[in-house]
């Protein structure tokens, strides 16, 4: 790497990155960083050259298209990182260290790194007599997708008062990252942490809001109006609020918020953002922005993983996605089973073009609606919704309904038959439905059904041996849940004794780890399986 020189001139390499990312910032709201001069070099031996020589490295890997350099660069930065824990004198490696592993996607080691660091950090924060000077600082690029988040965090780093302060917020920030979904319980607690350390980091109330109100928690209102504060006009806050009044059925103050957003709307043709505020108060759906150009139709209700996932983050938040959108190409055909509401579909959309197909499988009425609406709002004639579920025969099945219709699930056992609602759904084979749609080829095949991956497989026989797809599937072990783990080794035995090979991919560097024993099957939420 070259040497930079990194003063506080605005020719750094450094402030390059901060700028191209919050172009707004002004260097007078972070004079004590702004004024520090950082050490670097490119022979770096104590813990705060290394921390940023590794900063530097990570820049350098983001800009690289060519995987072979983006992986030098991260090995640069393992290595600088690992050298700085070991001299014990910067917590920022420390905290480096622990988001780069969650950049890999290894969300437990990284969450157990940050936690363990945290509450020793936390002591020397608040009552060490010296202080680690400031350090420079990464943020990856999942955290940079929405310009409000990324203004909210790079402002906070780099008005920290130290290096300890600095290693607290960003280990901080990695902790809540690094669970697999923002409204779990502990997911929970650690973001009420969070904004006592961000006071005004607006999409943190956004996200503890809705995240509180999943889990049942009036207090989450609280937390929307707080963010709605921080940001009055913005639209997916407005949005989220006026979703969780609405929610409870509480038509006037739904109708309140409603029209506080239309004051917002300009012109008769809105932006996507603002697209949902033209629907009435009682239409059976929302609309979201999603990949860039589309809008996707969703649930109007902030406890719909989806909804409040897109409006919290903007994108899907497992990480195959990426994958996803790299290996699907024009002219492809794709089938996604378990479809909900459609993000692997219209991201496959998107890519497939007018030449390809995409054909989306759902089973649940609510979610059937969204779909449809979404290929009309943008026009997507080349993608089939297909009613029902995909199964091992074609008759009708019952389909159990939970709060969340990502949770919805087909079920056959008496006992779970007698409690609960539940619709009555057509289910067939893909075989059958390959033969209905008179498809020459299947590229890519999606399966996501809450539990009945292997009968859709075994209802798959011919499209397997004819067409031979690339499979992404979810893997029910990844769940940590133990009476799952005999259905995930069925399925994975299924497609091995097919001739496929099954892998677990490795986010950022974009790469794919081969499984040859059932034993790592766990902790991963989605299983790739590539034909020999």
């Amino acid at each position: 790497m070259t040497e930079p020189s990194l003063t506080h001139s605005l020719s750094s390499p450094y402030w390059d990155y901060i700028h191209q990312n919050c172009p707004n910032l002004n260097e007078r709201l972070y004079p004590n960083f702004a004024n520090e001069k950082h050490d670097f070099s490119d022979e770096p031996t104590s813990a705060l050259e290394l921390n940023n020589y590794a900063v530097m490295a990570l820049i350098e890997a983001e800009r690289e298209d060519a995987l072979e350099l983006r992986a030098m660069h991260l090995e640069l930065a393992l290595e600088a990182l690992v050298k700085g824990v070991a001299l014990h004198s910067h917590p920022l490696c420390v905290a480096h260290l622990a988001l780069l592993r969650y950049m890999l996607g290894e969300m437990q080691e990284a969450g157990q790194t940050a936690f363990s660091n945290l509450v020793d950090l936390v002591q020397a924060v608040y009552n060490s007599a010296e202080h680690p000077p400031l350090g420079l600082i990464y943020l990856p690029l999942r955290w940079r997708t929405s310009a409000i988040a990324r203004d909210d965090l790079f402002t906070a780093l780099l008005q920290a008062k130290n290096g300890h302060h600095q290693a607290l917020l960003l280990l901080t920030a990695v902790l809540c990252e690094a669970q697999l979904v923002f409204y779990s319980g502990t997911a929970l607690r650690f973001l009420k942490f969070a904004v006592h350390l961000f006071p005004d980091a607006r999409t943190l109330y956004l996200k503890l809001g809705i995240a509180s109100l999943i889990q049942q928690e009036w207090e989450g209102l609280f937390y929307l109006q707080q963010a709605r504060q921080l940001a009055p006009d913005h639209p997916s806050f407005l949005q989220s609020i006026y979703l969780a009044y609405r929610d409870p059925e509480q038509p006037e103050i739904g109708r309140f918020w409603l029209e506080t957003a239309r004051q917002y709307v300009q012109g008769d043709r809105p932006s996507p953002e603002w697209k949902w505020a033209e629907l009435p108060l009682d239409h059976p759906i929302t609309y979201v922005p999603f990949d860039q150009e589309l809008l996707l139709a969703v649930e109007p209700n902030v406890r719909s993983i989806v909804t409040s996932m897109l409006l919290v983050q903007g994108d899907w938040f497992e990480a195959e996605m990426e994958l996803w959108r790299e290996e699907v190409q024009p002219g492809m055909t794709v089938i996604d089973v378990g479809a909900n509401v459609g993000v692997y579909t219209f991201s496959a959309a998107r890519r497939v073009g007018p030449t390809g197909r995409v054909l989306a499988v759902e089973p649940f009425s609510g979610c059937v609606r969204c779909l449809q609406e979404t290929c009309k709002v943008n026009e997507l004639a080349w993608v089939t919704v297909c009613a029902g579920a995909a199964s091992d025969r074609n008759d009708t099945l019952r389909l159990s309904l939970r709060t969340a219709s990502e949770l919805n699930r087909v079920v056959t056992d008496e006992a779970e038959m007698e409690s609960g609602e539940f619709e009555e759904i057509p289910c067939f084979t893909l075989d059958s439905l390959v033969e209905q749609e008179h498809l020459t080829q299947v590229d890519w095949l999606k399966i996501d059904a809450e539990g009945h991956e292997l009968q859709v497989l075994m209802g798959s026989d011919r499209l397997l041996t004819q067409f031979a797809p690339k499979i992404l599937y979810e893997n029910t072990a990844g769940l940590s849940f133990d009476e799952e783990t005999a259905s995930s080794q069925a399925v994975a035995q299924f497609l091995i004794d097919r001739g496929y090979q099954l892998y677990c991919y490795r986010p950022y560097l974009r790469d794919l780890i081969p499984i040859n024993d059932f034993a790592l099957l766990r902790g991963n939420l989605n299983i790739v399986a590539l034909p020999a």
